[in-house]
């Protein structure tokens, strides 16, 4: 294994003294030794990427099923309690309906006997005036026949 390039390799093989080159092969070795490193790292870096990526996607495919999940409890649990409360609902509605139907009933029972009692005082007092009309009349005509 050579840590010369080849070009310098050719040039000793063919004057048989050193190279005449502005690096030495120590330099070229160095930075040789630096591009296999950054390759490495490079494909540590995109392997790491990738790991990275799968890992984020298997966490974001966990998250999203128990998102779903309570999502589901969530959205069976309201409708439960709606209908709970759909129930006790309709139910007061019921008992409310039926106490004013009660006093509905209570108050036109009562307005009807107020009305009879009505009624039979506008009927006196009808009777009342006639009576006193019909005495005046007799006293006027029995003044007259006088």
């Amino acid at each position: 294994m050579s840590a010369m390039p080849e070009e310098s390799l050719r040039e000793i093989a063919a004057t048989n003294e050193p190279p005449h080159t502005l690096a030495s092969p120590e330099f070229f070795f160095l930075l040789q030794r630096i591009d296999r490193l950054d390759e490495k790292l490079t494909r540590e870096i995109r392997d790491g990427d990738q790991k990275s990526e799968e890992l984020i996607t298997a966490v974001e495919q966990k998250l999203t099923q128990r998102i779903d999940v309570v999502e589901q409890k969530l959205t069976r649990h309201i409708e439960e309690v709606e209908q709970k409360l759909t129930q006790r609902i309709d139910a007061v509605d019921q008992k409310l309906t039926r106490r004013m139907d009660a006093m509905e009933e209570k108050l036109g029972l009562r307005i009807d006997k107020q009305d009879d009692k009505l009624n039979s005082l506008k009927f006196w007092a009808i009777g009342a005036v006639i009576t006193i009309s019909v005495g005046f009349i007799g006293t006027i005509a029995t003044l007259l026949y006088k």
